[in-house]
Formats: structure tokens, C-alpha cells, sequence
């Protein structure tokens, strides 16, 4: 049987539409993918030639639709070609999948294409192959993901002393690591040099607020030359954020625990050095942060966006503008003249498109084609940021930057209009990633809007950090978009993760036998009073202190109004219990170190107790709900 004979299968939806013009075939696993020529010409110079030589090839067998053989796997051409097309997005199986689609990319000369994997490989992979990702954008010269690998890269200590060895050291030149060592290693210096000047702290910050170096405290036993507990917490900062510059190294700092236990055995300190100390970690964190922000040796890509408006008109140009005007035509990709239909903003901005992509995006633009051209005209109009950002989403492998919180909902609902679902879901997307930080309340009412269930759960996750949500109710952009019942599971939602957090700390039945040395529940004097308290534990019922017992009471009421991460990390009655202990001569050597470790075993099982919480489920929306909200 000769290659064209041998049977093959067709590739899986959306590349199995029977109207393609092209087939490109699979020679590893004989798969055919059915495709259009005008989207494979707009991203591809390569195919573009291809395509205006003779199609004396092969066949697919059952139509005369040409064949195009390609040595590319059937796994990396789908996710190639889902790239190209029109608000489709893959998911790459492993690190090495998404190379063979990168090189690809390359080998067919699809610059966007390249651009859009680039953003989905870090999103995906930088977690946990942040130097693999760093080789992958020094080969395909990507300067703002470099940047962002080599940064994540400070993670690892004495990064190249020695070198560490990883995958794809072969693929980058001496030169690139080179950079990305050095890049490491002075950001360790700028790192260490916050610790070894202070000029950087505010008079305010560090006279009146800063009690280890206030002139009130000068007389304090910590200040004579025997002890200088704050220089000797600094020394060893330093050396370790040289070798590792990145915030967790302040956090993880074992000599931060050993400065109070040392500080704690001064009768002036003892007080107020939690507190102090962890006001002076929260500013010294922030200034390694800015420091390390600043040593920069990579370029980033600018943010580009227009604003005018639109209306659709036909190809030949069907709209009365009414009065004259200069008319310009607009930016790659939308000044191409072998378009076959042209959207004209109401200020005169020609975008030059394809009827094909249209149709396939939306099925009001693919209805609108089959009328006479002189009944497709429309009065509809929005500004040409929308009509932009929204073709950009309709076009092979664009992805567009939203100007601002009403652009985007602007562009959602000319998607909405036009039926657009692909294009809606990938705003979705898009608008998640840009607005989540500053506007989850406003995501939250949009997601409803629209249906994403998985949206709303990202943003309703985000809303626990507000303090006692919805009580009193919290207004915000959108609600007048979404229907009370929404809202309600928004504030169902909040309080059930309430219930769930603080829960943790009225019952310790989640802690394992190793927490059983912690100093909290050892014999003290702390546990000899009247007022000692049995709590539960995995391994059996043990006494904890008052103080303890204050902590857990104390934080659980604070979980129940924000049930979030930032809760326990801020609390104020950690930094009571704390002193409280320190008047216990057994608990006082030992109470930072044991309360920091229970303070992580306690965050961990807070937020896995809130995972175990969803967002109720949207319901369908009535007819009398879609009026509410029309109305």
C-alpha cells in the first residue's frame, strides 16, 4: 500500500470541518487536519507562499481537497494550529510537548503564534521549571520572560556557587548563563545592602515606632556593648539574602527567631519586640523588594491600545458616514487589502478583515453575510478600542491588552451582541488575569453575568480578604448587573468559609504526633493555674495556657469576620501571646520558634479547610431575572 493509500483519521473538532480548502496531514500518526488557507496565510508567511504554488500534490481520497504532509506529530500540530486559530486555546501535556510546538512555531515563521505560546508556556511551567523557562526565552529571544524566570530564579541559594545544573543548559550560549548568574548574584548585593544602612527607614519608623533603638529605650542592657541583639539580626540577613535575594528568605529567617527569644531575656524589650520586630520585617521586606525590583537587565514590552468608534459597514462600503471625513485606516493586522469586508470606525478608521473569520466567530456576522448587500448595514456603534480588542480576539493567535476595567466590560459586550462565545470565554480569561488584584468584587458580578462559575469562584475566593463582607453589605461596580441571588451566594459563600476557618482553631484534631513537642502543651508553669484549658489533638487531649487558649479564641473571631491567609500573618493577638509567654521562664527561650511553626501548620490547614468551601452553584437564568436585570 503506498503512503497516500494508507488510511488516516481526522483530527478532532475544530479541525474536522469538512469546508476547509487545505488538509495538513500528520506523517508520524497519520492524522488529517482540515483547515483554511486564509487563516494559515495570516499567520504564516511560509504557507502563504505555499499556497500561491500549483496544488499538484496529494489528495485526501475522498475529496479534491489538496494534502499538505508535515513531520510534526499530531499531539504538537494541535496545539500549533490551535494557536492559529481564532480564540482557541491549548494545554500543554508536559514542558517538552509545549517545546516541540515552540519549534514549530519557528520552523513555520509564525511570529504571533510564537508570541501567545510564549505567555501560555511561562503561565503554565514557571512554577516549577523557572530555569528550564529562563533557557527556553534566551533561545527565542523573549527579554521580558527571561526577566521574569531569572527574578524567580533568586529563589534558589547560592545560585552558580556552586552552578546548578539543569535541562536546556545545552540549548543557551555561556553568555546567556553568564547573564543570568550575574543577574543573581547582584541582586544578592543590593539585597544584602538594605541590612547594612538603615537611611532608607523614615525618622518616623525608626525613633518613635522602632522601640529596639528609641531614645526612651537607650538605657536598655541590649545597647551596652555586650549585646547588640538588632546588629547581629541584620549580619545574618544580609549574608543570607546574598545568597538567596527574594522575600521568603526574610520570612524563613531563623536568626529573626533567635533575636527576640535573645531580646525577650531583657526586662526593657521584652514588651514590645514582637510587635517591633515584626513592624521593622514588613518595612525591611518591602525595601529588599524595591531594591531587587531596581536591579533590572531586561527589557519589557509596552502596552498598546486606541480609543475611537465604530460601525460595521460591507464590503464594498456600505454606510452613509453623513459628513465627510478623512478616513485612515487602521493597524496590523487590520490593514490588510486582500480583505474581503471592512468595519469602519464613526471617526473613520477602516479595519480591513475577512468575512471567513467573522463567520466563524460569530453566527449573527455569518448570518449577516447571506443578505443582499444592501440590507447589511448597521447603525450599531462603540468605540474602536471595543471593535479592536474585540477582532483581536477573533484573529489568529492576537491577544489584546484592555485600556482599562470599562474597556473590557465594553469589549464583553460587543462579544455578548454578536454571539461571539468563543471570543467571550477568552475575555473571560484575559480580564481575570489583569483585573483580579484591584477589582474581584467587580469580576465576581461580571462572572455571574455571563455564567463563569469558575471565575466567580476565583474572585469570590479573592472577596474573603474583605473584613465581615456584607455586614454591613459591601456596594460595588456591577450590582446593579447581577441579581440578588447572586449576591446572596457571594455572602453565603464568605460565611460558610468563616465557619469553616474558624473551626481549625476550636478543635487541633488535625494536628499529628510531631506537633506533640511544641512548647505550648509541655509541662510549665503556664499549665499549673486554674486557668489551663484541655484541647484535642490527634494525639490525645493536652493543656494549653491561657495565652494559647486567648490566641486560638481570638484568631478563630477574627477567621470568622475574613477568612483568608492574611488574617493569621496579621493578627495582633499573636504578637500579645507572645509577650504573654515570654513571662514564663520555661516558655520564654522557645515560645517564637514554636508559635512561628504552629502559626504555618495552622495557616495550612485554614486554607485547606477553605478549599474544601464552593461557591454555590449559578442557577439558569429566568425570564424574570433576565428582565430585573434588562430593566
Amino acid at each position: 500500500m503506498s503512503i497516500a493509500e494508507e488510511p488516516t483519521t481526522t483530527a478532532n473538532a475544530p479541525f474536522d470541518n469538512p469546508d476547509g480548502d487545505i488538509i495538513l496531514r500528520s506523517t508520524t500518526d497519520r492524522v488529517d487536519f482540515y483547515l483554511f488557507k486564509v487563516i494559515l496565510s495570516l499567520v504564516s508567511p511560509i504557507f502563504k507562499d505555499m499556497f500561491t504554488l500549483p496544488q499538484n500534490g496529494l489528495q485526501s481520497g475522498v475529496s479534491s481537497i489538496p494534502v499538505i504532509p508535515v513531520v510534526e506529530s499530531s499531539t504538537t500540530l494541535e496545539s500549533l494550529l490551535l494557536l492559529c486559530y481564532p480564540a482557541a486555546t491549548p494545554t500543554f501535556d508536559s514542558l517538552d510537548n509545549a517545546k516541540a510546538v515552540l519549534e514549530a512555531a519557528r520552523k513555520y515563521d509564525m511570529q504571533a503564534v510564537l508570541s501567545r505560546a510564549a505567555d501560555l508556556v511561562m503561565t503554565q511551567f514557571l512554577p516549577n521549571h523557572f530555569l528550564e523557562l529562563y533557557a527556553l526565552s534566551c533561545r527565542f529571544g523573549w527579554q521580558h520572560h527571561a526577566q521574569t524566570a531569572a527574578t524567580r530564579a533568586l529563589e534558589i541559594k547560592n545560585l552558580g556557587r556552586p552552578s546548578t545544573e539543569f535541562e536546556s543548559m545545552r540549548d543557551i550560549t555561556a553568555l546567556d548563563h553568564h547573564r543570568l548568574l550575574m543577574y543573581h548574584h547582584t541582586c544578592g548585593i543590593v539585597a544584602q545592602a538594605v541590612g547594612n544602612s538603615l537611611s532608607w527607614l523614615e525618622p518616623l519608623n525608626s525613633s518613635k515606632n522602632m522601640p529596639m533603638w528609641s531614645h526612651a529605650s537607650k538605657e536598655c542592657p541590649c545597647r551596652t556593648s555586650t549585646g547588640l541583639r538588632m546588629l547581629q539580626y541584620l549580619t545574618s540577613s544580609g549574608k543570607e539574602l546574598w545568597e538567596r535575594p527574594c522575600e521568603s528568605t526574610v520570612w524563613e529567617l531563623a536568626a529573626y527567631s533567635r533575636a527576640i527569644t535573645k531580646a525577650a531575656e531583657c526586662s526593657v524589650c521584652r514588651i514590645t519586640v514582637v510587635e517591633s520586630m515584626d513592624r521593622f520585617r514588613a518595612l525591611y521586606i518591602a525595601q529588599v523588594k524595591k531594591a531587587v525590583a531596581t536591579n533590572v537587565g531586561y527589557c519589557t514590552i509596552a502596552e498598546w491600545l486606541c480609543a475611537t468608534y465604530v460601525t460595521l459597514l460591507s464590503f464594498p462600503i456600505m454606510a452613509d458616514t453623513g459628513t465627510e471625513e478623512i478616513i485612515r485606516t487602521a493597524r496590523a493586522p487590520f490593514d490588510n487589502r486582500d480583505c474581503d469586508i471592512i468595519l469602519r470606525s464613526t471617526n473613520g478608521v477602516d479595519f480591513h478583515v475577512f468575512k471567513l473569520i467573522l463567520s466563524l466567530m460569530s453566527p449573527v456576522f455569518k448570518d449577516m453575510f447571506t443578505l443582499p448587500q444592501s440590507e447589511a448595514q448597521s447603525d450599531v456603534s462603540s468605540s474602536s478600542t471595543t471593535l479592536e480588542s474585540l477582532l483581536l480576539l477573533c484573529y489568529p493567535a492576537a491577544t489584546p491588552t484592555f485600556g482599562s476595567w470599562d474597556d473590557a466590560k465594553a469589549v464583553m459586550e460587543a462579544a455578548r451582541k454578536y454571539d461571539m462565545q468563543a471570543a467571550l470565554s477568552r475575555a473571560g480569561d484575559l480580564v481575570m488575569a489583569q483585573f483580579l488584584p484591584d477589582h474581584f468584587l467587580e469580576l465576581y458580578a461580571l462572572s455571574c453575568q455571563f455564567r463563569w462559575q469558575h471565575h466567580a469562584q476565583t474572585a469570590a475566593t479573592r472577596a474573603l480578604e474583605i473584613k465581615d463582607l456584607g455586614r454591613p453589605s459591601n456596594v460595588f461596580n456591577g450590582m446593579r448587573d447581577i441579581t440578588a441571588l447572586d449576591h446572596h451566594r457571594l455572602l453565603e459563600y464568605h460565611y460558610k468559609c468563616g465557619i469553616a476557618a474558624q473551626a481549625v482553631g476550636r478543635s487541633l484534631s488535625w494536628l499529628v504526633l510531631p506537633s506533640r513537642y511544641l512548647q505550648m502543651w509541655r509541662d510549665c508553669s503556664c499549665r499549673s493555674g486554674t486557668g489551663v484549658i484541655v484541647v484535642q489533638a490527634d494525639f490525645g487531649n493536652v493543656k494549653v495556657a491561657p495565652w494559647f487558649h486567648e490566641y486560638l479564641v481570638s484568631s478563630g473571631k477574627e477567621l470568622l469576620a475574613r477568612p483568608c491567609e492574611s488574617t493569621l500573618w496579621e493578627l495582633a493577638f499573636y504578637n500579645r501571646a507572645i509577650t504573654k509567654a515570654t513571662e514564663c521562664t520555661y516558655c520564654r527561650a522557645t515560645v517564637v520558634e514554636n508559635m512561628d511553626r504552629f502559626r504555618a501548620l495552622y495557616i495550612a490547614q485554614v486554607k485547606k479547610a477553605v478549599a474544601n468551601v464552593s461557591l454555590p452553584a449559578t442557577r439558569f437564568i429566568t425570564d424574570s431575572m433576565l428582565t430585573l436585570l434588562l430593566y
